[in-house]
């Protein structure tokens, strides 16, 4: 009997023991800052998809809050973000008014609770924009990670991407939300665009017959595509790519 009572407080002590754990972690900058910004945000246009949870942002590590300030329904904080590329800082702002929830990143990017997904007007090998680097990496693998210079050789976009060398494609990712915001083929990718079958080999004529355009597209244009999407030729013939139309 004295054994029985005995394992029965030791019990009674480890789980006294581990929720007085699990009480002591919910509390610090970064179950503050998570409990503030916890769900699914997106920008005016609905795009640049933000998932906050179980202390990641679109499935990568969110490791440290700092700076955080104000309470769960205005406030601030600094988060720092482990992903493949390394290290990175991002501002993030909470704020509510009226009943109505917003988050700024970097202080430059307001958004939105999300409410429905986009509609994209082209893809590319089952692609699409607004993509985390996750999701891509599942689909295609994490490709290779070129500079900005290294990109610029290639497309003509100064920004660093990931890029698939054996079809043709490389992939460039917002700085703050860490989400796809260009897909570019660049010349003699083997893969094209899933709706019309083009890429930068193919004639501008047959881009303006296949959606319907007005006008044939001349090399440096950029075709708005609707939905927040467009279709840039800057940089055609050595490359053509869908991209969200806040970059044009």
């Amino acid at each position: 009997m004295r054994r029985i009572v005995t394992v029965f407080l030791s019990l009674v002590m480890l789980l006294s023991c581990t929720m007085a754990f699990a009480a002591t972690t919910e509390k610090g900058p970064l179950p503050q800052f998570m409990n503030a910004v916890e769900g699914s945000w997106c920008d005016q246009n609905g795009h640049r998809m933000v998932v906050f949870g179980d202390y990641m942002m679109n499935g990568i590590r969110v490791s440290e809050a700092n700076n955080v300030s104000g309470d769960q329904l205005n406030g601030s904080a600094t988060i720092t973000i482990i992903g493949r590329t390394g290290v990175d800082f991002v501002n993030v702002y909470w704020n509510t008014v009226a009943g109505k929830r917003t988050i700024n990143m970097g202080g430059s990017m307001p958004m939105v609770p999300f409410a429905a997904a986009p509609q994209y007007p082209e893809t590319v090998g089952g692609l699409h924009l607004d993509m985390t680097e996750p999701e891509l990496s599942n689909k295609y693998g994490p490709g290779t990670l070129l500079t900005p210079s290294e990109t610029m050789a290639l497309c003509g976009i100064n920004a660093e991407s990931w890029y698939y060398k054996d079809i043709g494609l490389l992939a460039t990712f917002d700085q703050q939300t860490f989400t796809v915001d260009r897909l570019i083929l660049v010349k003699g990718a083997t893969t094209a665009f899933d709706i019309s079958a083009l890429n930068a080999d193919s004639p501008l004529y047959k881009y303006a017959a296949i959606y319907g355009w007005s006008y044939t597209p001349a090399p440096g244009d950029v075709v708005d595509m609707g939905h927040g999407q467009s279709m840039n030729f800057k940089y055609y013939p050595q490359a053509v790519m869908i991209q969200l139309s806040s970059l044009n």
